[in-house]
């Protein structure tokens, strides 16, 4: 009995010492892995330290990196502390938050607030250099500085959709300018070396014969309208003669002779300043004593249609 009782003992005093070795070491293992996590939650906070002090943009983007590399290891060991994790995150979200400010700042401040109003290409052109420039920017970076492609896609797309806004504002101020050439171009007055001491002129559409005694006091101009009565694809071919007796006396005039070679534009058939001769051949109302005769005269000059 007695032999079965020191048996009994001596298994109860093995239990004893194991369970408290187990403990032992278990605290042991909580000791070492408060130890562990307070280590990293220093380097931590050392880490983002660093990351702020830092002026170069460049050594704040491989600090984060770096920051990421270690948040993968340490997530792939057993012991994970859910306060080491939070730690990860803050400072992870700490570092992107530079890069997000400053993405929206550049396009704060290469925004034109009403691209509507800005006619200075070269102005538009240069802020569109600058978002293109952060367009490339955040896709180099984006792998690191945004949690998701989605957000890093959000983004460049806020960037592009103000990029076309200047590219459509860029191609109106060009077809503005264009126009203006065009329409300056057309306006300019084309004066044919026909001699005035003639009393005869001649072209494709019409001839004119004026007195003999106006020979040396008439002459005319050729002008092409493209935006007034006439179109691009429908020009105004316009023959403007002046009869202008010396020093000014009376019976001076002027008038026009309007020639659409493609054709009249609609918005010109109805016009009441035209008069049609014949075909594609219309008259103009006369300045003055106007020019060519309509009621007989014999002292105006006279229009032959071919």
């Amino acid at each position: 009995m007695k032999k079965n009782n020191k048996t009994i003992i001596s298994i109860i005093s093995v239990i004893i010492a194991a369970v408290i070795c187990f403990i032992g070491y278990n605290s042991y293992q909580r000791k070492q892995a408060e130890v562990v996590s307070s280590e990293k939650l220093t380097a931590l906070h050392e880490l983002t330290k660093k990351f702020n002090d830092k002026n170069d943009r460049n050594e704040r983007l491989n600090i984060l990196k770096e920051t990421l590399d270690e948040q993968s290891q340490y997530n792939l060991n057993s012991n994970k502390e859910p306060k080491v994790q939070d730690e990860f995150k803050n400072s992870i979200n700490t570092m992107r938050t530079y890069f997000h400010n400053d993405y929206d700042n550049t396009i704060k401040t290469y925004t034109l607030s009403d691209i509507t109003t800005v006619s200075d290409e070269k102005k538009i052109n240069d802020n569109k250099s600058k978002l293109n420039e952060l367009t490339k920017t955040i896709e180099t970076e984006k792998d690191y500085t945004f949690e998701s492609e989605q957000q890093a896609q959000e983004k460049q797309t806020e960037v592009e959709k103000l990029v076309k806004k200047y590219d459509e504002r860029i191609n109106e101020l060009k077809k503005k300018e264009n126009d203006k050439k065009q329409q300056k171009s057309s306006s300019k007055s084309e004066a044919k070396t026909e001699q005035t001491a003639s009393t005869h002129y001649e072209n494709d559409y019409f001839s004119v014969d004026v007195p003999d005694k106006w020979a040396g006091i008439w002459s005319f101009t050729e002008v092409t309208d493209t935006s007034n009565l006439g179109t691009p694809s429908q020009p105004a071919k316009i023959y403007s003669f002046k009869h202008d007796p010396e020093g000014n006396v009376p019976f001076g005039g002027a008038q026009a002779i309007y020639v659409f070679p493609n054709g009249i534009p609609s918005k010109s058939e109805s016009s009441p300043m035209l008069k049609k001769l014949r075909s594609n051949v219309y008259l103009a109302p006369g300045a003055a004593s106007g020019f060519f005769s309509t009621d007989g005269k014999p002292d105006r000059a006279t229009i032959n249609v071919k």
